[in-house]
Order: structure tokens, then C-alpha cells, then sequence
């Protein structure tokens, strides 16, 4: 069923909305004159590739499943991470925007993603963060959980259909352990 939804127009919408959910996550910022340049990381290409090695055998099958998928075969200029076997998944909705990627998962009462950019807001000195950033945080129908890696940021994103009671939404244990199991998937680990 999730192959069919990825060949509609509404995946490539639910997906691009992913993105751009992605791209405006995070701690509240303002900017005094307006203006904040967004500049493109490096990519530690050699780490990615070393990742990709080390897990090839145990995420085969789900590289081999996600390079199936045509929209897999687009540009993506910075490592691919998806949820490996042990997360127990279905093969993810993909699409990818050069610096940007977004990975949906449609699961049992939740929904599931993982966005990666390389593009990084630069903070002018009158840049005012309102709070401090946290790996996990709620946000109200779900939650996030950020993280770092080869130069590039990646963000879980859940959404339950009962926020409030789903522990999956309100702890983050299952985020933490779904973090466990990234992987780059093979094939992916070089710029294109």
C-alpha cells in the first residue's frame, strides 16, 4: 500500500510539507535586520562511506528496497539515513532536494520521518535564540528528535494519533532507540 501512496501526487505534497516542516523546526530565532544567510555544510563524505561499509550487511535488504524506489536515484548532496531492520519499519516515501532529503514512514497510529539538510542558518550576532535546543523535544502532536552527523543535521519527526497518550509521542525512549538504528544506506554514502 505505501509503494501505491509513493507514486501519487499526494506523496511528493505530504513529503515537500516534511521538508519544509524541517527546514523551519527547531528553537525560536529572531533576527534583528531580517536577514540571516543560510550557508551549505561540508559533507565528511569518507565517514559516510565508513558507515556504509560497516552496516552494509546488516541493512542490505532495506538498501536494496530503498534504491528500488525511483525517487531514491535523485541527487542528494549530503548522506542518506534511514531507519534500519531492527526499527521493524515498512520501506519508506522518499524525496530529495539536493541539500535536503525526507524519508515517511505511515506506521500503526503514528507517522514517522527523517528529514537531512546540509544548509545551515548563519547566526548574525543579533541573533536572539529564545530557548535552548534539546536532542528530544514535544511538539504537541508529536515530537522531534535532532542530531548531528558528517557535517549534516537530521531530524526524527513523529506524529501519534493520540498524541497526549501514546508514549511514543511523549517520551523519548522511542526516538532514542529509533536513533539506534540509522543508517547510511549503501550506495548513498557519496556525493552525487
Amino acid at each position: 500500500m505505501l509503494k501505491e501512496f509513493v507514486k501519487t501526487p499526494l506523496a511528493g505534497v505530504v513529503v515537500g510539507a516534511l521538508v519544509c516542516g524541517f527546514l523551519t523546526a527547531g528553537p525560536s530565532l529572531a533576527v534583528s535586520n531580517g536577514t540571516a544567510p543560510v550557508v551549505e555544510n561540508n559533507i565528511d563524505w569518507s565517514a559516510a562511506e565508513a558507515s556504509a561499509a560497516a552496516t552494509a550487511e546488516r541493512e542490505q535488504t532495506a538498501s536494496e528496497a530503498f534504491l528500488a524506489l525511483t525517487s531514491s536515484t535523485d541527487a542528494t548532496a549530503l548522506p542518506v539515513m534511514l531507519f534500519g531492520v531492527e526499527a521493524g519499519l515498512s520501506i519508506p516515501a522518499f524525496v530529495s532536494q539536493g541539500s535536503a532529503y525526507a524519508a515517511f514512514y505511515a506506521e500503526d497510529g503514528i507517522q514517522l520521518s527523517i528529514s537531512g539538510s546540509k544548509a545551515v542558518v548563519q547566526a548574525p550576532d543579533s541573533l536572539t535564540l529564545y530557548r535552548e535546543p534539546t536532542a528530544f523535544e514535544n511538539i504537541g502532536d508529536g515530537a522531534d528528535y535532532s542530531l548531528q552527523r558528517f557535517g549534516a543535521s537530521y531530524t526524527l519527526r513523529i506524529t501519534c494519533y493520540q498524541p497526549t497518550e501514546d508514549t511514543r509521542c511523549t517520551q523519548p525512549d522511542y526516538l532514542t532507540e529509533l536513533a539506534g538504528t540509522l543508517f547510511v544506506v549503501e550506495g548513498q554514502a557519496n556525493e552525487k
